[in-house]
């Protein structure tokens, strides 16, 4: 049912994917493309989630691995919606992830939905940024069966000349290529792009040692 309260401009415009997707505008990432994930130190980078809980999860046995062009995307998409509603997040969202530098072991053709060839197959900018992800993840399956190997597409969290990719896979860790060298985020991130935390958004605990004692 459709609420008439809400304006046609208020409601989603965008749709599910065609029946066809032959003639896709796609990207070609080769392994000379780097990409970039931020991730837990203690985790493989190429791990390809299934559970539905991305934007363009595929079902399992299949998965996705979110990656993005540049350093300062990778982490802003990590922190999502923490970082959405103000200019500092805590410090702690931060603790132990790493920055890699990731390559492809072969060269890919991926859907860009960066492309304004896009609009022809039904694509809005909505499929970047809506929420919940069934739409996108329709588009997804739709996107994998065409034998696209992933999708490029516009950052939901960060503004400006920026480009997300997410790769597709078999569901679990890939034994690809790792960067033996993956920075903090901290280090990773545009000072001028990701603000420093403040004390405020910080939860201080002390340690028994310096928590005062009542006599």
């Amino acid at each position: 049912m459709v609420d008439l309260s809400v304006g046609p401009r208020e409601r989603p415009a965008q749709g599910p994917p065609p029946a066809s997707l032959t003639g896709f505008p796609a990207h070609c990432l080769t392994p000379d493309t780097t990409l970039f994930r931020a991730h837990k130190d203690s985790l493989s980078p190429w791990w390809f989630g299934s559970d539905a809980g991305g934007r363009f999860d595929l079902p399992s046995p299949r998965g996705t691995c979110y990656t993005a062009l540049d350093a300062v995307t990778a982490v802003r998409e990590r922190l999502g919606p923490v970082l959405g509603p103000g200019r500092s997040v805590p410090e702690s969202v931060l603790e132990d992830v790493v920055v890699s530098r990731l390559h492809l072991p072969r060269e890919r053709e991926v859907a860009d939905l960066q492309s304004r060839r896009a609009a022809a197959f039904g694509v809005t900018r909505e499929l970047e940024s809506m929420v919940p992800y069934a739409v996108p993840q329709a588009w997804a399956r739709a996107f994998d069966t065409a034998g696209l190997a992933g999708v490029r597409y516009g950052p939901r969290f960060t503004p400006g000349e920026a480009s997300s990719v997410a790769v597709f896979g078999e569901a679990g860790s890939a034994d690809w290529p790792v960067d033996p060298e993956p920075v903090p985020a901290q280090q990773a991130s545009d000072v001028d792009s990701l603000p420093t935390p403040r004390l405020a958004d910080l939860t201080v605990v002390r340690t028994p040692r310096t928590r005062a004692v009542r006599a």
